[in-house]
């Protein structure tokens, strides 16, 4: 996980902060004792006196219901107002003295196997923010970058579209650095897999999404997707609503 500090660093000096980002931390546990005791962790140090006083964003600790082909069984999902503030926090958390997070760390290594590690920036967001979301669907995309408009209308187009029916929410985001043949995200949100369900297995759905899909075709690469479920979720700092609206406290 600390190894994506010194990337960070080098892209700081030419990325725009204020951008909001989310970087992925995906690891792989080999029974549910590790997946308990690395949860107990992350409980502990975000309660910290140190995380209370530092952080600034949210955390989803991720349980995956489908990957592909991808190893990791769980993730961090680390939401924050700007690349820049994830930086100062990757080195806050990389110092020896914080006895907070190297106990953190220390558990995390020894019950998991990192996988890989992705951060993306937040483009847009559809639908309707809600912090009761649970169960996400993230869908990969590879895109030129002169078509990341298009893929942004056509969501637009979708939102219009579907607003009297859908219910959850959706957005887009570039995955900026570690992305491989993944460029953009198409994140979607749901309160529960009965709402996913019903909303998959309806005819609006199906009146709707086609032309959102074919409007795609020319443009869009699709890399496969795969489906997390939020089992814990840290957001007294800020929350997700915060971060798809770009409204952080200052």
């Amino acid at each position: 996980m600390r190894k994506l500090l010194t990337t960070i660093l080098a892209l700081s000096s030419s990325l725009v902060f204020g951008a909001p980002v989310w970087t992925e931390y995906m690891f792989k546990v080999d029974n549910p004792d590790s997946a308990a005791k690395i949860i107990a962790a992350a409980d502990a140090f975000m309660a910290s006196d140190y995380s209370k006083e530092n952080f600034k964003g949210s955390v989803h600790l991720n349980t995956y219901m489908a990957n592909g082909d991808n190893q990791a069984t769980h993730a961090f999902a680390v939401l924050q107002p700007s690349l820049e503030e994830h930086a100062n926090w990757t080195t806050s958390n990389a110092d020896p003295n914080n006895e907070a997070a190297s106990e953190f760390f220390k558990i995390y290594r020894e019950n998991s196997e990192p996988v890989t590690e992705r951060i993306n920036t937040f483009l847009s967001t559809f639908g309707t923010p809600s912090n009761n979301d649970r169960v996400w669907l993230l869908h990969q995309m590879k895109v030129k970058p002169s078509d990341y408009q298009k893929v942004i209308k056509a969501c637009e187009n979708l939102d219009r579209a579907i607003k009297d029916s859908f219910p959850g929410q959706f957005g887009v985001s570039e995955a900026t650095v570690g992305g491989d043949e993944v460029n953009l995200i198409l994140t979607v949100g749901f309160e529960s897999v009965a709402e996913m369900e019903a909303w998959e297995d309806s005819s609006e759905r199906a009146k709707t999404v086609a032309p959102f899909l074919r409007a795609l075709d020319s443009v869009v690469d699709w890399k496969g997707s795969t489906m997390v479920v939020n089992t814990r979720v840290y957001d007294s700092a800020s929350d997700l609503t915060q971060f798809v609206t770009k409204d952080f406290e200052e």
